[in-house]
């Protein structure tokens, strides 16, 4: 059998869970290297144990909202590899920040978490992929950047984003780096939005699945197939793309907000367990995060 990604070195960033977690298990699957980043030592241990051959690939445990981190993480990576062939940036989301009039310190930890962290990654590896001559790089971003109605700061962020995925694109063509990005709606993945939605309000949960077009939640798995296509060298006519991903979900989840009262521009009220506290904090979460 022919392995797609046969030792390509591919850097994930938020691998410990949803999207990410489940890209490093499809890419280990074909053979790849993998570079894992993420906050929860615990989730990237026994993401790694249950690989074939855990010891092909690099763990960094790492806050990568602190920029030391992120030199941590490229200087490492550079150490050990060289160079990268794939960056996959699944890391971002409202991080609690939903208020309309946020104040400043708090909208710009949501723009870098959302954009900042990623767009300095891209700073510090494209030289290498530009020196290889070739390089994939693909940016979760949301289908909120183009219709605003979710919080201000994940709004604010994801378009910034999404210009940035088109901009950038543009800029490293001639390179050989393809730059594109998906615009996913609600999905369900392991320990993401849609996972702690149904465990801490399963009947509300239901109750949205229902006003969906399909009347059903898509999964993570779904978004594989194109995430496998953006990360291969066949992809050369998405450069600077951005691939919506909503299953039709828009208009849908619009309707049902006003049905179910969510406040605060699309927030909702997520129980969440800290396992540093060691109980559970009661949240507003955008739901597309």
């Amino acid at each position: 059998m022919t392995l797609k990604f046969l030792d390509k070195r591919i850097l994930i960033t938020g691998a410990s869970n949803g999207l990410g977690k489940a890209a490093a298990i499809a890419f280990e699957k074909e053979g790849a290297r993998l570079a894992l980043a993420a906050r929860s030592e615990e989730k990237l241990e026994f993401l790694k144990n249950s690989f074939d051959k855990p010891e092909k690939h690099l763990l960094f445990n790492l806050d990568l909202l602190d920029s030391i981190n992120i030199k941590k993480l490229t200087n490492e990576i550079s150490k050990q590899w060289g160079e990268v062939d794939v960056i996959l940036h699944c890391i971002g989301g409202s991080f609690g920040f939903n208020e309309s009039l946020i104040n400043w310190l708090d909208f710009s930890k949501s723009l870098k978490s959302n954009i900042g962290i990623s767009s300095e990654i891209n700073r510090l590896l494209v030289p290498g992929m530009k020196l290889q001559g070739s390089g994939n790089i693909i940016h979760v971003s949301s289908h909120v950047a183009f219709e605003a109605r979710a919080s201000i700061p994940y709004n604010t962020a994801k378009a910034a984003l999404s210009g940035y995925i088109r901009s950038l694109g543009n800029e490293l063509a001639a390179s050989g780096i393809i730059v594109s990005g998906i615009l996913p709606g609600a999905f369900y993945g392991d320990d993401n939005a849609m996972f702690r939605y149904q465990l801490f309000k399963p009947e509300e949960y239901q109750e949205f699945v229902k006003s969906l077009p399909q009347q059903r939640m898509p999964t993570v798995d779904e978004y594989l197939p194109m995430i496998f296509l953006l990360s291969s060298s066949e992809s050369k006519i998405m450069c600077g793309s951005l691939v919506s991903m909503d299953g039709g979900q828009s208009q849908a989840f619009y309707n049902h907000s006003s049905k179910i009262n969510l406040k605060s521009n699309m927030a909702i009220e997520v129980f969440q367990f800290d396992r540093n506290e060691r109980k559970v904090k009661n949240e507003k979460r955008n739901i597309y995060n």
